[in-house]
C-alpha cells in the first residue's frame, strides 16, 4: 500500500524486502496450492467419471429404444403386406392361384421381407364340405391332395395357396392350423374380432433337421364378400378362410441392429414369461459374467405381447471414450505441478516482478471478468476455439443447455452432444472453413440437459490477434428448433397446395384439348352452310375461340411446368452443359430458321443440376429470345450469344440479344407468374415462361436475373452453386 501511494505521489517505490520472508514461506505457500489444486482436480476426475457413465446410461437408452421401433416398424410393415393380401381377396372374392402368385411375386419378398417364409392362404372348410374340397383339389392337378393330419373334426382348415411354392413350403401344402392349439387359438381370435392375430411360438412345417428356429404366425381372416360382420356369430359364418404369414424369428431379426448390431446382445421371449419354454430368440449368455447394462422392453404384436431382454456388449464401451476423465485427472495433476511450481518461484522472485505479476494478474483477470460477465449475460450461446480447433471456452448459457460442466465441453468433447446424423456433416463443414479461415453458419442438433436434440444455428467466424495472426474462432449458436418446424409446416402446407395445382391443371388439360378440338369440328360442321361460314361474325368468332383454346392449352402446359420445376427429373450430378445447349437448338431448329436469327454459343462450364431442368432452362430463354428480341432496325435479325464461365463456387451462364431491352422497373416482374411485356407486333405468351426459370434456380439455391440496356438488347443470367471439383 505505502509503495502505491508512493508511485501516485511520483516518488520511485522501495523495493520489496524478500529477504524479511522467513525461510519457510514459500515451502508452505507452495505446499497449500499444490493440496489445493491436487483436491480440485480429483473432484474433477470425479465429475468426469460421473459424467461418463451418465453418458453411458443415456447413450444405451436411445439404442434400446432405437432397436425397439425398429422392430416394431418391421412388423408393421408385414401387417401391412397382409391388409394388402385381404385386399386382393375383398377385391376377387375367391382369389385364383395363378392370381395369387403373380401378386405375391410382385412383392417381391426376398428382397423387402426379410425372415418371411412366405404369404398364405388357409380356407376355412366345414366337415360337409370336406369330400368336395378334396376332389376339387385333385381335379386342379395335385393327385395325391388331402388334408393333414388326418382325423374327423367338425371344421377343418387346409393351406391352399403358399407362395412361394418351392423348398421348405411344400412341406405346409394342405395343412389344417386348425388343429393345432397354439394356431387354433389365434385363428380362433382373428375370426371373431375381425383383426390381425399372431401365434405363441411354434415350430413351422417349414423346419428342416438342420437350424431349427422358433417361429410364430400372423393371420389375418378374410369373409365372403358384402357380408354382415357386426358379431362374432356373423363373422363366423361368413368366414372365408385367413392371409397369413410364417416367420422364422431368427430370419426375421437379421439386421435389425444395422451397422451397430453386434454392440447389444438381444433376447425375445413368447408372452411376459422368461424361460427357456417361451425363448423365441438369442441364447443366454454362458460366459457367467454379468453385462454392464441391461434393459426389459414389452412391444405387443396385435393380441401377443412379447417380452425383450437387451444387453450391452463389451463392443458396446467402444462407442464412448473412456479416457476423458484420466485426460482429466493427468491434466489436472500436472496442472497442480505446474502451479505448485509457478508459486514457489512467485514467492522467492524478487519484489517488483512479483508486484508486476500481481498487476498483470490483476488486470488479466479483469479483463477476462468482464469478458465473462458480457458473454454469460448475452442471450445466445457463445464458444471460443483455438488455433488448433480445440474448443477452450463455452459461455454458461451453453453449458446451461447442455448440462455440462465446462471441463467435459473442452477440447472435442461437446461434440458428443451432436446428432449422429449431424456429425459427419458438421465435421466435414468445420474442417473446410478452418482450413481456409472463412467464417461460416451451419445448421445441426445438439442434445439439451433433457436429452432431446435441439436444431441450432451456429455462426463462426475467424480471430486474429494484434499482429494479424490467426489464434481461432469465436462463434454463437442460438436454437431455432420452433423455426425449422414452422419451415417443415410451410413446406407440407406448400407440398399440398402443390399437389392441388398439379391435380386441378391435370384435370383441366383433358377439356382443354376438347376445347379447341370441337372448334375446330364446328369450323368444319359450318362449312357446309355457305351462308353461314362465310359470314364475318361468325368466322371472327370461330378465330377467337379457336386463340382461346390454344392460349389456354398453353396456359395449362405452363402451369404443369411450373408446379414440377422444383422437382429433379434424373440424378443431380456434374453434368455438360454444352450438350444441353445442343440438345435445345436441335429442338428450335425450325424456329431458328424461320426467325432468321443467328446463335453463338461458347465455351460453357459445367452445372451440378439434373439434366432434363437444365435442358428446359436453356429452352426457356431460347424461346423467350426468340419471341421477343426484335432489333430496333427490322432489317438487322435477330442475334442470340449464349457463353458462360466458372467463379470459385458457382456456374454463371449469359443468354444475350440484340432486341429493344428492358426497362429497370420491369427487370423483376418479369420472374413473377403471369407478368408479360409483349411488345408491338409479337406474339403474346402465358407469362410462366420465365416464373418456371426462376423456380428451377431458386430450388438449387442459384440467382437469375436480366441485365438490359437499349444498346446492348436484354441478357438474362442465372447461377447454379457448384461443387470444389466443377471448375473448366
Amino acid at each position: 500500500m505505502n509503495d502505491t501511494k508512493a508511485a501516485l505521489a511520483g516518488r520511485r517505490p522501495a523495493k520489496p524486502d524478500v529477504r524479511k520472508k522467513p525461510g519457510y514461506y514459500s515451502h508452505w505457500l507452495t505446499a497449500a496450492v499444490l493440496t489445493v489444486t491436487m483436491i480440485a482436480s480429483y473432484q474433477a476426475w470425479r465429475f468426469a467419471e460421473q459424467d461418463l457413465e451418465h453418458e453411458r446410461q443415456l447413450y444405451f437408452q436411445f439404442r434400446v429404444r432405437q432397436l425397439v421401433t425398429s422392430i416394431e416398424q418391421r412388423l408393421q410393415t408385414y401387417e401391412q403386406m397382409l391388409y394388402g393380401a385381404r385386399g386382393l381377396f375383398a377385391a376377387s372374392g375367391l382369389v385364383k392361384r395363378d392370381e395369387y402368385r403373380a401378386y405375391v411375386s410382385a412383392l417381391n419378398l426376398d428382397q423387402r421381407f426379410p425372415g418371411i417364409q412366405g404369404v398364405g392362404f388357409s380356407l376355412w372348410i366345414p366337415e360337409a364340405e370336406k369330400d368336395r374340397h378334396v376332389a376339387e383339389m385333385r381335379s386342379q392337378g395335385f393327385a395325391d391332395y388331402d388334408i393333414h393330419p388326418a382325423g374327423e373334426r367338425d371344421f377343418y382348415t387346409s393351406i391352399i395357396y403358399l407362395e412361394p411354392f418351392s423348398g421348405r413350403n411344400l412341406r405346409a401344402f394342405s395343412y389344417d392350423m386348425y388343429s393345432e392349439p397354439t394356431r387354433n387359438l389365434a385363428l380362433s381370435y382373428a375370426r371373431d374380432n375381425n383383426r390381425l392375430s399372431v401365434s405363441g411360438k411354434v415350430k413351422l412345417l417349414q423346419e428342416t433337421e438342420q437350424d431349427i428356429q422358433a417361429g410364430f404366425l400372423m393371420y389375418l381372416p378374410v369373409y365372403k364378400k358384402q357380408s354382415a360382420l357386426d358379431t362374432p356369430e356373423q363373422r363366423r359364418a361368413n368366414l372365408l378362410g385367413w392371409v397369413y404369414a410364417p416367420f422364422r424369428t431368427k430370419d426375421l431379426m437379421t439386421g435389425i441392429g444395422g451397422e451397430l448390431e453386434n454392440d447389444l446382445r438381444l433376447e425375445i421371449f413368447d408372452g411376459t414369461q422368461i424361460n427357456e419354454e417361451t425363448r423365441m430368440y438369442g441364447s443366454a449368455n454362458t460366459r457367467n459374467t454379468h453385462p454392464l447394462l441391461s434393459s426389459t422392453q414389452q412391444i405387443a404384436l396385435a393380441n401377443r405381447p412379447w417380452t425383450l431382454l437387451i444387453h450391452a456388449e463389451p463392443h458396446f464401451q467402444t462407442r464412448l471414450d473412456p479416457s476423458k476423465p484420466l485426460l482429466i485427472a493427468g491434466s489436472g495433476l500436472s496442472l497442480s505441478l505446474l502451479l505448485g511450481l509457478l508459486t514457489w518461484q512467485l514467492v522467492n522472485g524478487r519484489g517488483r516482478a512479483q508486484a508486476l505479476a500481481e498487476a498483470m494478474t490483476t488486470e488479466l483477470r479483469e479483463s477476462e471478468n468482464r469478458f465473462r460477465a458480457m458473454a454469460d449475460s448475452a442471450p445466445v450461446m457463445i464458444w471460443l476455439t483455438d488455433k488448433h480447433r480445440r474448443y477452450c471456452w463455452f459461455n454458461k448459457v451453453w453449458l446451461d443447455f447442455t448440462g455440462q460442466t465446462i471441463e467435459h465441453e473442452l477440447g472435442s468433447g461437446w461434440i458428443n452432444g451432436i446428432h449422429p446424423d449431424n456429425l459427419d456433416v458438421f465435421q466435414e463443414n468445420y474442417q473446410y472453413h478452418f482450413q481456409r479461415q472463412l467464417a461460416f453458419s451451419m445448421e445441426y442438433r445438439l442434445k439439451r440437459h433433457d436429452g432431446e436434440y435441439r436444431w441450432l444455428l451456429d455462426t463462426g467466424i475467424p480471430r486474429y490477434d494484434d499482429r494479424g495472426e490467426f489464434v481461432g474462432y469465436i462463434g454463437s449458436c442460438i436454437d431455432i428448433t420452433e423455426r425449422r418446424q414452422t419451415q417443415i409446416d410451410l413446406e407440407h402446407s406448400n407440398a399440398d397446395l402443390s399437389r392441388f395445382a398439379e391435380i386441378s391443371a391435370h384435370h383441366l388439360m383433358e377439356p382443354t384439348r376438347r376445347f379447341g378440338s370441337f372448334t375446330q369440328r364446328l369450323r368444319t360442321a359450318l362449312s357446309a352452310y355457305p351462308d353461314i361460314s362465310n359470314n364475318a361474325d361468325i368466322a371472327a368468332s370461330l378465330s377467337y375461340l379457336e386463340q382461346d383454346a390454344q392460349r389456354l392449352h398453353s396456359l395449362v402446359r405452363d402451369i404443369q411446368r411450373y408446379i414440377a420445376a422444383d422437382q429433379a427429373r434424373d440424378k443431380i450430378s456434374v453434368v455438360d452443359a454444352n450438350t444441353a445447349v445442343e440438345s435445345v437448338l436441335q429442338h428450335f431448329a425450325d424456329k431458328i430458321a424461320a426467325s432468321g436469327a443467328i446463335i453463338s454459343v461458347g465455351q460453357l462450364p459445367n452445372a451440378y443440376i439434373d439434366l432434363p431442368r437444365l435442358i428446359e432452362l436453356f429452352s426457356l430463354f431460347l424461346e423467350n429470345a426468340l419471341l421477343h428480341a426484335h432489333p430496333a432496325e427490322p432489317e438487322q435479325p435477330i442475334r442470340i450469344e449464349i457463353d458462360g464461365m466458372a467463379h470459385q463456387n458457382i456456374s454463371r451462364y449469359h443468354v444475350r440479344d440484340n432486341g429493344a431491352g428492358i426497362s429497370a422497373e420491369y427487370r423483376q416482374r418479369v420472374f413473377e407468374i403471369f407478368e408479360r411485356l409483349n411488345h408491338a407486333g409479337t406474339e403474346a405468351g402465358t407469362g410462366i415462361g420465365l416464373s418456371i426459370a426462376r423456380r428451377i434456380v431458386a430450388s438449387c439455391r442459384g440467382n437469375i436475373w436480366i441485365e438490359s440496356s437499349d444498346l446492348n438488347g436484354t441478357t438474362l443470367v442465372f447461377e447454379l452453386p457448384n461443387i470444389e471439383s466443377n471448375s473448366v
